[in-house]
């Protein structure tokens, strides 16, 4: 995975690790596009037999910043009428980032 603002080098290096993928795998299946043979497996799950995209993994990945503002009721402490008002100070965003990974 990667930084989403790509330059032209990596960019044109995707391209052309997607094109020898694809000429790959039409050497080897034939008609990338079409599914020979479409059989419904136990349960009555569709499932596309003998299909290029069964073999493909693909994957993204995003930062999750991980916050927990405080809400007004949380903050509302008990005191006396006669003490001062409690300060506030500005809330920061944690530094706690957590990397998601989906497959």
């Amino acid at each position: 995975m990667g930084s989403k603002m790509l330059t032209e080098d990596p960019k044109l290096q995707r391209v052309e690790i997607s094109q020898r993928l694809l000429l790959r795998c039409q050497q080897e299946n034939g008609d990338v596009l079409r599914i020979r043979h479409i059989g419904v497996r136990p349960g009555g799950d569709f499932r596309a037999k003998n299909n290029l995209f069964d073999n493909l993994i693909t994957g993204g990945e995003t930062l999750v910043h991980l916050n927990t503002p405080e809400t007004k009721r949380d903050s509302m402490t008990w005191k006396h009428p006669c003490s001062s008002v409690t300060k506030k100070f500005k809330e920061q965003t944690s530094a706690a980032k957590v990397m998601a990974t989906v497959f």
